[in-house]
């Protein structure tokens, strides 16, 4: 009777999975070992050496569910076709290696003739569980590739379609290129964004520039690398996904680079310049003074905007917000309290309006932004800082006042807290960052007067 052993390799591909290998005892005198097409996260292999499922619900757990079925299935049907085989001399590695391609291959029907690729993305977006803020991005995803079709339709290959079985890396390097240049496309070929706009709110009416000077409507933002790369490895994902459940065969990222996200030092304002921010004069500027109160709000609350917006008076609970965050509501639900400062309140009530549901009154993120910037610039906000170009990935400096934002308050909020508790737990339960998060480990900035103190140690 044929066994099984199994056994991880030490190479990883660019998704950072390593390949499961087989290790067959056949008979006496006949030992294999060969790669099963299966790869997973080493951090995901056990000491037993079989794939460790997380006991958290969730994309990643649904995954490694399916791979260890599908490993299971495959060693089951080795050892079938080994057991059956009236002579054993038969079994050699070359003919296992062509019993398991024979095993992921698709049927003769396959789903790659009788799908296309944007079908396939629906059924994935169907069949595949994501959170709500995952299924947006990919349909951003999926509009600019459509840009795309119609891109190297009107530039030369007139019936160009995008082919799941025919994606190669050279492929993908023009993806990637074009997702960096949409602004420049957009120049060149405004009909394609008349048929798919940049934006789902977008008008499609063509817009024709008084001046050289205009900023056309709907013209693509420019995208950092960061994006780029966040929108790359979401077409991965894509991609094995659709390997996995056997659509094709065919995976292009196995040897294609898909680049890091970079992110500088966060910068945020300290209690001081908050407090000078709120205390400074704008009655010239009345719609400015009111948003700057609402990023002061934000600054004591430390939601991201998202979930500010959403904000009521049935938030406000015994002294505190309450609130669910929206974007980890879906793999966790964690309610996060944060009490509610003096200022808070002294806000809150001076926007009180029974006939509004909103608990301030909010405008658009944009428009919000824009104020932000305008209130900083006012209250004489002006210091410069060093950020990271996420285009050029080199160091510039800029006044603070042309960097602020609305995410700017939440970093404020958890950078000062950080400086005086230094304990990234507790922060993070006000936060809503779960613990260890990665994301929340950008925010704690180790300031000049921390270093001092570290320094301070040494005497």
């Amino acid at each position: 009777m044929a066994q099984t052993n199994f056994v991880l390799t030490k190479v990883t591909n660019s998704a950072g999975e390593s390949q499961i290998h087989l290790r067959l005892y056949v008979s006496r005198d006949v030992r294999l070992r060969v790669a099963s097409g299966i790869w997973i996260d080493r951090k995901r292999w056990g000491k037993k050496n079989d794939i460790n499922i997380p006991k958290t619900p969730g994309e990643e757990r649904d995954a490694l569910l399916q791979k260890r079925a599908k490993l299971k299935s495959l060693t089951d049907h080795i050892e079938s076709e080994i057991n059956s085989a009236t002579d054993k001399s038969t079994v050699t590695k070359e003919w296992v290696e062509r019993l398991i391609k024979k095993y992921h291959k698709p049927t003769k029907a396959t789903k790659e003739r009788s799908k296309d690729f944007f079908s396939i993305a629906e059924d994935y977006l169907a069949k595949h569980k994501l959170s709500e803020s995952r299924i947006k991005h990919f349909n951003v995803l999926i509009r600019c590739l459509k840009r795309y079709e119609l891109y190297k339709r009107a530039t030369g290959s007139r019936t160009f379609k995008l082919n799941i079985a025919t994606l190669s890396y050279d492929q993908l390097a023009d993806i990637e290129n074009f997702l960096t240049n949409e602004r420049e496309v957009f120049k060149s070929h405004p009909e394609i964004y008349e048929a798919i706009p940049y934006s789902t709110k977008q008008s499609k009416k063509t817009y024709k520039p008084r001046k050289e000077s205009d900023k056309p409507k709907g013209m693509p933002k420019e995208r950092g690398q960061n994006y780029i790369s966040d929108m790359m490895t979401r077409f991965r994902s894509f991609i094995i996904w659709a390997n996995d459940n056997e659509y094709t065969t065919n995976n292009p990222f196995k040897n294609y680079p898909v680049g890091e996200s970079v992110y500088g030092t966060p910068i945020y304002i300290s209690n001081d310049e908050r407090k000078k921010l709120y205390e400074t004069a704008m009655s010239d500027i009345p719609s400015v003074a009111v948003q700057r109160d609402i990023f002061v709000f934000q600054c004591l609350i430390g939601c991201r905007v998202s979930d500010l917006y959403k904000f009521t008076w049935k938030n406000v609970i015994n002294g505190a917000i309450e609130y669910i965050p929206k974007k980890t509501r879906e793999d966790r639900v964690q309610t996060v309290r944060v009490p509610l400062s003096d200022t808070a309140k002294e806000i809150m009530e001076r926007y009180r309006d029974p006939h509004r549901e909103s608990l301030l009154p909010f405008i658009s993120s944009q428009k919000y932004n824009d104020n932000i910037k305008e209130a900083f610039k006012k209250a004489g906000l002006d210091r410069m800082v060093t950020i990271i170009d996420q285009r050029t990935r080199q160091e510039v400096h800029k006044p603070i006042y042309e960097v602020a934002s609305s995410h700017m308050a939440r970093r404020t909020f958890i950078g000062n807290i950080y400086k005086k508790v230094k304990d990234p737990n507790l922060v993070g339960s006000l936060s809503g960052h779960k613990e260890g998060s990665k994301a929340f480990a950008r925010y704690r900035d180790i300031d000049e007067d921390m270093k001092k103190e570290l320094i301070g140690f040494l005497e």
